[in-house]
């Protein structure tokens, strides 16, 4: 994997589920994981709004077979609800002939002591499941009642067949509980509330504040500062995949998992890394971020780490950087390594670190918000306060989209450091 979380071609040995030794894949795709976990999040939407679980189990198969057959090795699937002590067949298969699949299959065949040990297996040669080898089969349910099979193609990335079936089945679970929604629903708000800064940071020589606007009641955004000591500010924004009461309970985690860390004197790589492996083994339905995480000196040092995140802007006199070094998105891999990432701030330089949710607002025309239009807005009020630059900037994006509601959570972070005053 490089280190923009690309698997590239290669062999992949199975860390999932203890297939037989030296059993292997041959990987030759590239793995582009920003483009899939934003498809794949429009899926677990899906799933956070149905209602019949037979219903959006038979959505989920459809989905992972003609929609991410391709990014999953993916080739068939079907499913399976307990009835009377035997799995009985519920829905014919998806891109498999009807009766490729048995009908039925006991309670008591030894393959459910596999699965229901481990929730999920993947079965490959020398292995013989009811339905055959290279396949993989998830069991779903409050009480295990429901079996999702899917059979495997050629080739398939371990990692990414692992985590996605592995969150379906959190998220599947999870839906289930709906009932709770209204009143888990105000809780998160309260505790996000409570989370998020209440007052812009005063740090000597510069001038700074954030905006957070969430496309529902809670959303799945977040932005922080840490006063580190008198002479270094550290400041975080991120963006938990989704929007609703899952993000926003990924985001306290986060937002807590970074404060301890700052309060422990933890160094910048560590605290990512230990981060990515808590989201990593998150129980939520919902279990990816994209983080930047920063730490600015009062000499204009900036120190780094950028994990999947949209690259920040850093605008001065001359020219505009981006910032893009550290890593891939937090959780989909437990063991990922951060690279640090170096800048400077001059006086007068502008720093201006958003989520998706800014630059990918659209307008009637189907045209995003874009880079371009952040870089233009800030450029034209780089005299005015933190403030006024963020005021500014969700202006021009209102007049953009005619004033539409948001369809994902927007966050602003602007960082100035000021001129120092003429003697």
């Amino acid at each position: 994997m490089d280190e923009n979380g690309q698997i590239e071609k290669g062999e992949v040995t199975d860390p999932f589920m203890n297939p037989p030794p030296g059993d292997k894949r041959m990987i030759d795709k590239v793995f582009h994981p920003k483009a899939f976990y934003r498809k794949f999040d429009s899926l677990l939407v899906k799933i956070g709004q149905g209602i019949d679980t037979h219903d959006v189990l038979s959505l989920v198969i459809e989905e992972l077979v003609k929609s991410f057959g391709q990014d999953l090795g993916i080739i068939g699937g079907s499913v399976y609800k307990l009835r009377f002590g035997t799995f009985q067949l519920i829905k014919d298969p998806v891109g498999l002939p009807v009766g490729s699949m048995p009908d039925s299959i006991p309670r008591t065949d030894p393959v459910f002591s596999l699965l229901l040990k481990h929730k999920s297996y993947i079965f490959v040669a020398g292995e013989a499941p009811p339905w055959g080898p290279n396949s993989v089969a998830v069991m779903v349910g409050e009480n295990d009642q429901f079996l999702m099979v899917f059979l495997l193609g050629e080739a398939w990335v371990m990692e990414t067949l692992q985590f996605s079936l592995n969150t379906i089945r959190s998220a599947l679970n999870y839906s289930r509980s709906t009932s709770r929604f209204n009143a888990d629903m105000q809780e998160a708000y309260e505790i996000q509330k409570s989370l998020l800064p209440r007052d812009n940071p005063v740090f000597t020589g510069y001038d700074i504040a954030g905006r957070f606007v969430p496309a529902e009641q809670v959303g799945g955004d977040l932005y922080d500062f840490y006063l580190l000591d008198e002479d270094v500010l550290g400041f975080a924004i991120g963006d938990a995949s989704g929007h609703g009461l899952p993000a926003a309970l990924l985001a306290r985690d986060v937002m807590t998992g970074l404060r301890m860390g700052m309060e422990k004197e933890m160094k910048i790589s560590g605290v990512i890394k230990k981060l990515n492996r808590v989201i990593h083994r998150s129980r939520l339905s919902t279990r990816f971020v994209s983080l930047v995480y920063g730490e600015l000196e009062h000499g204009g040092t900036l120190v780094y780490i950028n994990a999947g995140h949209p690259l920040p802007l850093l605008i001065k006199a001359d020219r505009s950087e981006r910032l893009g070094t550290g890593g891939t998105i937090l959780g989909p891999l437990e063991d990922t390594v951060f690279k640090r990432g170096f800048a400077f701030m001059d006086p007068g330089d502008v720093l201006v670190l958003f989520t998706d949710g800014i630059v990918e607002v659209s307008n009637n025309r189907e045209e995003m918000f874009g880079l371009e239009r952040i870089e233009k807005c800030v450029k034209s009020s780089r005299a005015e306060t933190a403030d006024v630059v963020i005021r500014n900037l969700f202006k021009e994006i209102m007049q953009f989209n005619r004033g539409e509601k948001l369809k994902d959570d927007a966050t602003v972070l602007i960082i100035k450091r000021l001129a120092p005053p003429e003697a």
